[in-house]
């Protein structure tokens, strides 16, 4: 049966084997879509590590949906590449929307870094354990009553523990459009691609947000960015402005020491930081 099937690959070449869940050693074809963002990054993964052409792709990504408030951060990481691997990641970033377009507020990258992207001992070694949707939505909807939330002004939100910001789409898909925009959340994680998928998932589905890399648990942050919407939160009626000059100096900085009082405030972690 397996050289019957490997036969079949090379005759076929839009079919890929997948291995079925664990318990059951049978193969199955599994037809490749050629919009996949996932074949895109594979394509380039034949000269790279795939943990290394992923993380690469969320920083590009992530700054090319920054408005060009990451431009450093951009050309920086561009010039490891060459062009055409430049103009995949850019297929790349295409079929993830198109993607995400049909799979409304679910966290398809970070599906993808556990899965792929990170190897089983990396998850082990970090303890990166992504919470199913499932979970996630019905942790939003237990703790967002739209009910008690002020008619007007920001509704800020504190996620110390993002990973690729699961739990913040779905407490984007519990609220109603006009509630989302008045949303102001603060997304941390130690993981610096965890931020820059968090990023990305914000930007896409228009959640305000300021994304840290940092360690919550020692109050110890490295640097900050925020996205368009929570730059600009009338972006939608006035398009094509860019932001302040002074908001976009600060992109990718340490937050100020004020900004991390209040975060520890939120967390009620004063204590504890100050033991430390």
């Amino acid at each position: 049966l397996l050289c019957a099937l490997v036969a079949g690959y090379w005759l076929f070449p839009d079919v890929t084997l997948a291995r079925l869940p664990p318990g059951n050693r049978a193969f199955l074809l599994v037809k490749k879509d050629p919009h996949d963002f996932r074949k895109k990054l594979e394509s380039i993964a034949y000269s790279h590590q795939l943990s290394t052409v992923f993380s690469s792709f969320c920083r590009l990504a992530a700054c090319a949906l920054a408005a060009q408030t990451r431009e450093p951060e951009y050309l920086a990481e561009a010039k490891r590449w060459t062009k055409p691997e430049l103009t995949l990641f850019a297929e790349a970033l295409g079929c993830l929307t198109h993607e995400m377009e049909r799979k409304p507020f679910e966290d398809v990258l970070g599906t993808h870094y556990l899965e792929f992207a990170l190897s089983q001992k990396g998850q082990q070694w970090n303890g990166e354990f992504h919470t199913p949707k499932t979970i996630c939505d019905l942790m939003a909807r237990i703790t967002f009553d739209p009910a008690t939330m002020p008619a007007e002004g920001s509704i800020t939100v504190c996620e110390p523990a993002c990973g690729a910001g699961a739990m913040i789409l779905s407490l984007g898909e519990a609220c109603a459009p006009a509630v989302r925009r008045r949303l102001r959340v603060t997304a941390i994680d130690i993981n610096a691609t965890a931020c820059d998928m968090c990023f990305i998932n914000t930007t896409l589905w228009g959640i305000p947000a300021r994304v840290i890399h940092g360690d919550t648990i020692a109050l110890k942050f490295y640097s900050a960015w925020s996205n368009i919407h929570y730059l600009l939160p009338w972006l939608p009626l006035v398009m094509g402005q860019r932001p302040p000059a002074e908001d976009v100096a600060v992109q990718g900085q340490p937050p100020p020491p004020a900004e991390v009082a209040v975060i520890a405030k939120t967390l009620h972690q004063t204590e504890l930081f100050e033991m430390a």
